[in-house]
């Protein structure tokens, strides 16, 4: 090997190094400002590093409590992976169990409650196909018709993913985009094609999360008097 190989070899692992540090770069700052947008639909914000690819944030909406994540769903093989929001409403719910509606499974959702749940179980006709529904402790049974109403034209959306329901409150995640197509078949990066949560998209989840909850103490309501 000569020296003008060797020296090529070492200039272009320099450049390598040069392009990953700044792609890294771009990733932390794309993933920083995940919130950017949409932070103003909430008071009392926080933004915080969860330990997770993205910060998560708290603040209050609608007089309640809720948290976001983004997760970079890469765990198995896609072609494109997914980039989720998960939207969490902090509440004490009168239920005496937890529901996992989880769309279209394949069994590498990590960030899903439904491998942790007891109970498998049917929907009426009226709730979306291609579905696991698991509930928690096995033989409770959710007010599903309640559900079904509060959640709307939600659950029947594309992008719909998964709602939780348990007596600590409401989870709903959703489908914010995939990965830069080109760039993830060709260097496998994951550098996803929306970096931003938009208002448009996110008030929807926030205004299902409070009716979802304020259903269920309805009807706890109702049932008491």
């Amino acid at each position: 090997m000569t020296i003008a190989t060797i020296a090529a070899l070492l200039l272009a692992g320099a450049g390598f190094a040069w392009w990953h540090r700044r792609v890294q770069r771009r990733f932390g700052d794309e993933r920083a400002a995940v919130y950017e947008q949409c932070a103003g639909l909430f008071d009392a914000v926080d933004v915080a590093a969860s330990g997770a690819d993205y910060p998560r944030l708290s603040g209050r909406y609608g007089g309640a409590q809720f948290e976001l994540q983004a997760l970079l769903d890469h765990v198995g093989y896609r072609k494109v992976p997914s980039l989720w929001l998960s939207v969490t409403l902090r509440t004490p719910l009168p239920v005496g169990g937890s529901f996992d509606l989880l769309m279209r499974p394949q069994n590498i959702e990590f960030w899903s409650a439904s491998d942790g749940m007891d109970e498998r179980i049917d929907l009426p006709a009226d709730w979306p196909v291609h579905q696991i529904s698991k509930v928690s402790p096995a033989g409770w049974r959710p007010p599903l018709n309640t559900l079904r109403v509060a959640a709307g034209s939600l659950i029947d959306e594309p992008s719909f993913k998964e709602l939780l329901v348990s007596p600590r409150g409401v989870r709903i995640v959703f489908r914010v985009g995939g990965v830069q197509r080109a760039h993830y078949l060709v260097l496998r990066s994951l550098l996803p094609d929306e970096a931003r949560v938009e208002p448009e998209l996110l008030q929807p989840l926030l205004d299902a999360a409070l009716r979802i909850a304020a259903s269920l103490k309805i009807t706890k309501m109702e049932k008491a008097a």
